[in-house]
């Protein structure tokens, strides 16, 4: 059985003490990193589920004939386990038998892994890189962080051609932080009672208007930027893809009032 992961998921906190628990693996010199391509992010608007590494297994197992697979696949939320991490795995022809193998959701010759959720995506996975170089006792360098572009058996331009190497090493270098954002998808501390949250489509979301003050956003300023235009929820140019409106019937959170999910809002920051 090589696909001993599936099923399981992580946040970045969660992911480094699952690692602690690893031995670690004496053949593993160096993370790879691909782009899913296909999906892409267009097509998994709520990022990735559970099913869909069921579903990328049956494809790797019975209709590519592989032993294995990737090791990790990464939305702009978790981490989600295909293959154990101690054991080679199946991605990159020249890298197979020396590095672990991360699939990034996005397709980036297309979509901008500069902003939005690509950037999600990326901040998520320099973070497990992060991590999981910690864990191997590797620097982050470009011989320890290969792109499935860099095997000479290979055409592809995966990760992307959007994504740069130098991009990527400076994130994963400066990502000690990363995990405050993480932690904000789950509950973030704002100066506000863990009661006034909401916990809804798997993501921990905050009344906007009560994060940014807590933050030191002007209230003024928050109503100028917070609007809605033709039911998208925006804060200035920024779409808030996780956004609702909680009214002053509902049941829950009666209170009239705009929630996104905590990680949205965090980027909204200066």
């Amino acid at each position: 059985m090589a696909f001993e992961n599936v099923g399981r998921v992580w946040t970045i906190n969660s992911f480094a003490e699952y690692l602690t628990t690893l031995e670690r693996p004496m053949w593993c010199r160096a993370v790879v990193l691909h782009h899913t391509g296909a999906p892409c992010l267009a097509d998994r608007p709520k990022g990735l589920l559970i099913q869909h590494m069921h579903n990328l297994q049956y494809f790797y197992q019975q209709e590519k004939g592989w032993s294995a697979g990737p090791h990790l696949f990464v939305d702009e939320d978790e981490l989600f386990g295909m293959c154990d991490l101690t054991k080679k795995g199946i991605h990159a022809v020249s890298f197979n038998s020396l590095a672990i193998g991360i699939e990034v959701l996005g397709n980036y010759d297309a979509e901008d892994p500069l902003t939005g959720r690509g950037l999600q995506c990326w901040t998520m996975a320099a973070a497990a890189v992060k991590a999981l170089l910690d864990w191997l006792g590797l620097p982050a360098t470009e011989q320890t962080i290969l792109f499935h572009r860099d095997d000479p058996t290979t055409g592809k331009k995966c990760p992307g051609s959007k994504v740069l190497k130098p991009w990527i090493i400076d994130l994963v270098t400066n990502s000690i932080g990363l995990s405050a954002v993480t932690d904000l998808a789950q509950q973030p501390d704002v100066g506000m009672a863990w009661a006034l949250w909401d916990f809804r489509g798997e993501k921990w979301c905050v009344p906007v208007y009560d994060f940014l003050v807590a933050k030191g956003v002007k209230p003024v300023t928050i109503a100028k930027k917070l609007k809605v235009v033709a039911g998208e929820y925006f804060y200035g140019s920024e779409l808030l893809e996780g956004a609702y409106y909680v009214k002053a019937n509902d049941v829950i959170k009666p209170d009239q009032r705009t929630w996104a999910p905590a990680y949205e809002v965090m980027q909204l920051l200066p």
